[in-house]
């Protein structure tokens, strides 16, 4: 039996952006790149953007990406998912509270308690790169394939926001700043070669792309 894949991330993609426009304030939106963006603010999080390119018609494959960056006075870790999908499958799923200033920050704690309840069938080894920046209790799940499974990815990813969405902005150190800590996070997203490849391969100009990746999907703060 075929699994609805499309339906199941649509959905959760629906679900993401719903949230990110009842818990702040959407800013103007992106340049046009072609493919949806919305970025929001609040006094909870600085920064909470998701990315949908949806070329099921064209090329087999709707991609989901989602980060929210906490403000730059506070320790808490970066939210982060993605979702990469083909008709029948995900191929790459990855969620993440990433790179809490204090390695004991709850929010970590509780993504490390909530994360180790969940095995995945074809885990994903992480590059160099990206074990510089996400935690040992990522999420990186590989040929997701089955109804359970992909209930799992989906419904661990709206749990893990709506609790991040709750409880990030509780730990604001007003005379602290962790902006190199979030500047190093957007270095080393920026070190993944498969990000500006892919959307090359289905026709975007590779300029284009590194400026997307610059200014929207992982911005350093100056």
């Amino acid at each position: 039996m075929n699994v609805d894949v499309w339906g199941r991330v649509e959905a959760l993609s629906q679900h993401i952006e719903n949230r990110f426009r009842q818990s702040g304030t959407e800013l103007e939106e992106p340049s046009d790149y072609g493919w949806k963006n919305a970025l929001f603010t609040d006094y909870r999080f600085r920064r909470a953007h998701i990315e949908i390119v949806d070329n099921r018609a064209s090329h087999k494959l709707y991609i989901l990406h989602c980060t929210v960056f906490p403000h730059l006075d506070d320790p808490a870790p970066i939210w982060g998912f993605d979702a990469v999908c083909g008709p029948n499958k995900i191929t790459g799923a990855f969620h993440d509270f990433s790179m809490p200033a204090y390695p004991e920050h709850p929010m970590a704690q509780w993504w490390a308690l909530t994360s180790a309840q969940y095995q995945w069938h074809k885990p994903r080894p992480l590059p160099e790169w990206a074990q510089a920046i996400f935690s040992k209790h990522m999420v990186a799940a590989g040929n997701v394939n089955t109804e359970e499974e992909l209930d799992a990815i989906c419904n661990l990813a709206e749990t893990g926001l709506d609790y991040y969405l709750e409880n990030v902005g509780d730990t604001r150190h007003f005379r602290s700043s962790f902006k190199e800590h979030q500047n190093t996070y957007c270095k080393y997203q920026k070190q993944n070669p498969h990000v500006v490849r892919s959307m090359v391969s289905m026709g975007v100009p590779e300029d284009k792309m590194r400026k997307f990746v610059d200014e929207i999907l992982f911005p350093e703060s100056a």
